[in-house]
């Protein structure tokens, strides 16, 4: 996959911080947040940190990896670990098939 932040940076791309659009996201690993498919950009720590708190409160709509179904996760759905992204699953059935073959269901290489 593709490395978000250096291909926003090669790009010239800007965001708005994610839970605080009145400021710039700061484009450094420090201030990124991944889950599932989705990257999440802060204008600071304390943005990020309050989401990482309470994730499911903040993100919305994920892409399950393994159906590929967009869904919104609960406190209750499955999830799983890999390569220090948090993966949260439709399923049971979907997170065991993930944790059998993470790399099986990486996110395509798509370029920007």
């Amino acid at each position: 996959m593709q490395d978000v932040l250096a291909a926003l940076i090669r790009k010239g791309i800007g965001f708005t911080g994610y839970l605080d659009p009145s400021r710039p996201a700061l484009l450094d690993a420090e201030h990124l947040v991944r889950l599932n498919y989705e990257t999440y950009l802060f204008a600071d720590t304390a943005g990020r940190d309050a989401f990482l708190a309470d994730p499911l409160r903040f993100c919305g709509l994920l892409t399950d990896p393994v159906s590929k179904r967009r869904f919104r996760p609960r406190d209750d759905s499955p999830r799983a670990e890999h390569s220090g992204v948090t993966y949260y699953f439709e399923d049971e059935s979907g997170r065991a098939m993930f944790v059998a073959d993470p790399e099986r269901f990486r996110l395509p290489g798509w370029t920007m």
